[in-house]
C-alpha cells in the first residue's frame, strides 16, 4: 500500500485499468504500471486460489511505492491476499453482504450504463466498468450517456467509472471524445506485438484528454483533500 495516499483517493485519480488474463498475470505484469496502469485486475481463471493470491503479492513487491492499485477478481483470493480492492464482474445478491478483505477494500462491477449508476454509489460498490464502450458499429452511446449523468471529473464527486470493452490505442480517441475520462483495457494490449508500448500509447491519450477536461484540476484538488 502506498503510504499517506488512501486507496480512495488513488481510485479516484486511475485513469487506466488493465484486466490481466491468468496466462499474463506473471510478475512482469506489474510492469505495464511503469507505462500508465493505475489499476490492475489479476484475473483469477481456472488457477488455484493459492496460485492467484501469490501472483497479487508479487505484483505488489514490484510495484514498490507506486500508486497503482492491484485488485483480485475472485472474493476467496480477495480475502487471502487482503486485497485493497476486489472487482466483482457480475456479482450476484448476498443476503449478508460482501465481507471485505479489510476494512479499507473497494468493491467495483461492471454495469451498462447510465441507468444501472446506482449500482456503484453505495455500499459496497464504490466503481464501475461501463460498456461494451465500442462495437462493430463503433462507440456504445452509453459512454456518452454515463458521462453526461456522472462527469467523470465533475465535483460534487460521482461513483467512478471506466469505460471498458473493445478499446485500443486506435479507438480510445472516440471513447474520450465521447466523455470518458478513464477506460479499461485488455485483449488490445495482450495481442499486442508490445504491451507496453500499447499500453503506454493508451494512457498518454486518456492523460491528454484528462488534463484538458476544464474540471481536472478541481478534481484532482478535491480528491486530495477528502
Amino acid at each position: 500500500m502506498t503510504a499517506l495516499v488512501p486507496l480512495t483517493t488513488r481510485l479516484r485519480m486511475a485513469r487506466v485499468a488493465v484486466v490481466v488474463p491468468p496466462e499474463f498475470a506473471g510478475p512482469e505484469a506489474a510492469d505495464l504500471a511503469a507505462h500508465g496502469a493505475d489499476l490492475l485486475v489479476l484475473s483469477k481463471g481456472n488457477r488455484s486460489v493459492e496460485e492467484a493470491v501469490e501472483s497479487i503479492q508479487v505484483a505488489r513487491k514490484r510495484l514498490f511505492s507506486l500508486p497503482t492499485l492491484v485488485a483480485a477478481d475472485d472474493l476467496e483470493v480477495a480475502a487471502q491476499a487482503c486485497a485493497d480492492v476486489v472487482f466483482l464482474k457480475r456479482p450476484g445478491w448476498r443476503p449478508f453482504g460482501y465481507r471485505r478483505p479489510h476494512e479499507y477494500s473497494l468493491f467495483g462491477r461492471s454495469i451498462d450504463g447510465a441507468s444501472d449508476l446506482d449500482k456503484i454509489d453505495a455500499d459496497p460498490f464504490v466503481f464501475g466498468f461501463v460498456g461494451p464502450a465500442v462495437t462493430d458499429s463503433g462507440v456504445n452511446d452509453e459512454i456518452a450517456r454515463t458521462a453526461a449523468a456522472a462527469p467523470p471529473v465533475g465535483l460534487p464527486a460521482g461513483p467512478v467509472w471506466f469505460a471498458a470493452g473493445g478499446i485500443s490505442s486506435v479507438s480510445v480517441h472516440d471513447v474520450l471524445a465521447a466523455g470518458a475520462r478513464r477506460v479499461t483495457v485488455s485483449t488490445s494490449i495482450f495481442r499486442s506485438a508490445d504491451p507496453n508500448a500499447e499500453t503506454r500509447a493508451i494512457a498518454d491519450a486518456v492523460k491528454a484528454a484528462w488534463d484538458a477536461d476544464p474540471g481536472a484540476q478541481a478534481y484532482s484538488s478535491d480528491a486530495f483533500a477528502g
